[in-house]
């Protein structure tokens, strides 16, 4: 019986193994070549995609350039008080008698300087209406909104006033 065994036994077992062995690589080279045709299939596919993927990637890098420029032209124009609109304005609010001497605007800061050729008590109250009317101005709405009158004085020649306005941007809270 040892003689069957060691004679007949041992090789089969040992043909057996290989066979397995054997099976289970040619299956692995069936799946390597199997998974090189799909890597080669998918690589053709990304290649397709990749001209699609570049044309996109330029027409957005072209939308983001015109975006700043759109977003800095609109930041620029909305803080802007055009000059010319903010004189029109100013000078088709003024009641009879009052004269507009100076109008600076820089920085945020408007002055505006003027005179009044009417007796005191009118002087006054034609500067406060004044101010009152410039402040409803659709020009100067979210650019300046703190009007001040800060001098109403008795000017230099004969019996008119002098008046100074200034407008500014409220102070932002922290």
């Amino acid at each position: 019986m040892r003689a069957v065994r060691t004679q007949f036994f041992l090789p089969t077992f040992a043909i057996a193994v290989a066979g397995i062995f054997s099976v289970y690589i040619l299956f692995q080279e069936y799946r390597a070549m199997n998974i090189e045709e799909d890597i080669q299939k998918l690589e053709s596919e990304i290649a397709t995609y990749e001209a699609r993927h570049d044309e996109k990637v330029k027409y957005n890098a072209d939308f983001m350039k015109v975006s700043r420029s759109l977003n800095e032209i609109v930041e620029f124009e909305g803080g802007r008080l055009v000059a010319s609109d903010l004189l029109l304005s100013l000078s088709s609010r003024l009641p009879d008698g009052m004269y507009l001497d100076r109008v600076e605007y820089s920085d945020g800061i408007a002055n505006i300087q003027g005179s009044v050729l009417v007796s005191a008590e009118e002087a006054s109250r034609l500067v406060n209406d004044y101010l009152r009317s410039i402040e409803g101005a659709d020009v100067m709405q979210g650019l300046l909104d703190e009007y001040k009158l800060t001098s109403l004085e008795r000017g230099s020649v004969g019996d008119g006033f002098a008046f100074r306005i200034e407008i500014t941007k409220k102070e932002e809270k922290k």
